[in-house]
């Protein structure tokens, strides 16, 4: 395979022609729904750096941190990256039903967990709420949604306008776990964050691909993968450093299944939007539990199906895990030549 062969190469020469290979082909619209966070924030500058994607907006809201704090993060992202013409928008601040979750575990010196004054902010739209940007921009282009939080926002332009759904081309989940939860026993954080409106999402009828923990548990943040994003030049690279070694420093692992290192998480999500073979999907029939008295918010991922209920994911189960790796570097290369950046 092509990209595969790219990515064995030396760094620059492999991002060259993967931007050159990529660039020939016509770009995905997408919209980031996302609750920065350090790993969303490397999300938007890989949607930025992607010659795959063209990113429309960054639709926020509560999740790893309160809303305000979340759109302020994404505004941050977006400033920093010099690319003033994404949309950033507020969104839903508590969940459909249930009581809000607020991440318990957050690095208080360095990274977006702390309130960052000093960096700032690009503007934020006022005369719309995420959902509301998500259901207009579905209306007029041929639409592809990543989440990498809470699927509330989501949710609520499918329940507010049901014909966006007939919109969507595809939605990419970072969500969910066929194995053991990161917040609980059952389940995964982002859908735990709003059960009910992950349950609408996945019975939207619209396609989805599902990136779930389990999986991106294969693409770590090592030593190495911090100093290759190190060596490149400019500011938008040395704030991504900064996003990676905070995520480092707040990573909980060793415990029994855990692993060493963090993983790569929420880009991981854009990544296989933008390519897709760099990730080996099964389709399977994935519902969310929403009564289970130790189980609230478990996906229930079935690959056989027993259910007998036909698959609504693809869902992805392994990694391509250098070619992964190359991408995300790639991409952030990327986005630092594109956009001159106002970090100082």
């Amino acid at each position: 395979m092509l990209t595969q062969q790219l990515f064995r190469w030396p760094h620059k020469t492999a991002c060259k022609l993967y931007n050159y290979q990529a660039m020939s082909d016509v770009s995905i619209p997408i919209i980031h729904d996302c609750d920065p966070g350090n790993d969303d924030a490397l999300g938007i500058l890989v949607a930025l750096g992607s010659p795959d994607l063209a990113l429309k907006a960054v639709s926020t809201g509560a999740g790893h941190l309160v809303g305000e704090r979340t759109v302020r993060n994404a505004a941050i992202t977006i400033e920093v990256a010099g690319a003033r013409n994404i949309l950033v928008t507020r969104g839903a601040l508590v969940p459909l039903v249930r009581e809000p979750l607020i991440a318990g575990v957050l690095d208080l010196k360095s990274g977006l967990d702390q309130d960052r004054l000093d960096l700032r902010a690009a503007e934020i739209v006022q005369i719309m709420t995420s959902s509301e940007m998500i259901a207009d921009i579905a209306s007029r282009v041929d639409l592809t949604v990543v989440t990498t939080g809470p699927l509330t926002n989501l949710a609520l332009a499918l329940r507010n306008r049901p014909s966006t759904a007939t919109k969507l081309t595809r939605i990419f989940i970072l969500g969910g776990a066929w194995g053991l939860g990161n917040k609980t026993a059952s389940a995964e954080w982002n859908i735990l964050c709003d059960p009910e409106a992950a349950a609408i999402v996945l019975g939207s009828g619209v396609p989805i691909t599902l990136i779930p923990i389990d999986a991106t548990a294969q693409v770590l943040i090592d030593t190495t993968l911090v100093s290759e994003v190190a060596a490149l030049n400019g500011p938008v690279p040395q704030f991504a450093v900064e996003l990676l070694r905070s995520l480092r420093t707040t990573h909980q692992g060793g415990r029994s299944f855990g692993t060493t290192d963090m993983p790569l998480n929420d880009p991981l999500a854009l990544l296989v939007a933008a390519s897709p073979a760099i990730a080996r999907t099964l389709p399977a029939r994935v519902d969310v539990e929403l009564s289970g008295n130790l189980t609230y918010g478990r996906t229930v991922i079935d690959f056989y199906p027993k259910s007998g209920l036909a698959p609504n994911c693809d869902v992805v189960v392994e990694f391509d895990v250098g070619a992964t790796r190359r991408a995300f570097v790639c991409a952030l290369d990327r986005v630092a030549e594109m956009h001159p950046s106002t970090l100082q």
